[in-house]
């Protein structure tokens, strides 16, 4: 079952600090794209619940962006939450830390991806082909268009087989 984008999201942001980088609100974006997309080819699986949509910076998960958009381009301090029902207060959601596949991929995506800017990075997903690209080119003039899942494979499954062949 896939994880709440909030929670891979908040491991992203612990990964980051822990690293000593500062992420701002459109660099996480690209980030949660980068492991959502290596985590699809390396099991299989989507691993978050939402799709990334085809915005004009590139890919977004609506969720994440109402999350942090009061971060505009300041790095965030705060973790993402949801209602704890019980208590009726806002709880930082929990981050995944048994799931192997997941630790990797976060590793690997912060060593190749976390020394870029939001903007680098935005910049990288736009490039031709890419599955920002296509899912625009195919939606000319519609907003938060799904990318699919099935393009992020495409673009995905020969950076990790590059990324095997070098082990």
């Amino acid at each position: 079952m896939p994880y709440s984008a909030k929670a891979v999201a908040n491991a992203i942001l612990n990964k980051a600090a822990e690293d000593g980088r500062k992420i701002t609100h459109l660099k996480l974006q690209k980030l949660l794209y980068y492991v959502a997309g290596y985590y699809l080819v390396a099991t299989g699986k989507p691993l978050i619940d939402h799709t990334f949509e085809a915005w004009e910076y590139g890919p977004v998960v609506p969720e994440i962006y109402h999350e942090f958009k009061a971060n505009a381009g300041k790095p965030i301090t705060t973790q993402a939450t949801e209602l704890d029902w019980e208590t009726g207060q806002f709880v930082p959601v929990p981050i995944p830390t048994d799931d192997r596949a997941l630790n990797k991929v976060l590793d690997f995506v912060m060593k190749n991806y976390g020394k870029y800017s939001g903007a680098q990075l935005s910049d990288m997903t736009h490039r031709e082909g890419s599955p920002w690209d296509l899912t625009r080119q195919a939606n000319p003039g519609m907003r938060g268009v799904d990318i699919p899942l099935e393009r992020l494979k495409e673009h995905f499954a020969p950076l990790v087989r590059k990324k095997v062949a070098h082990e």
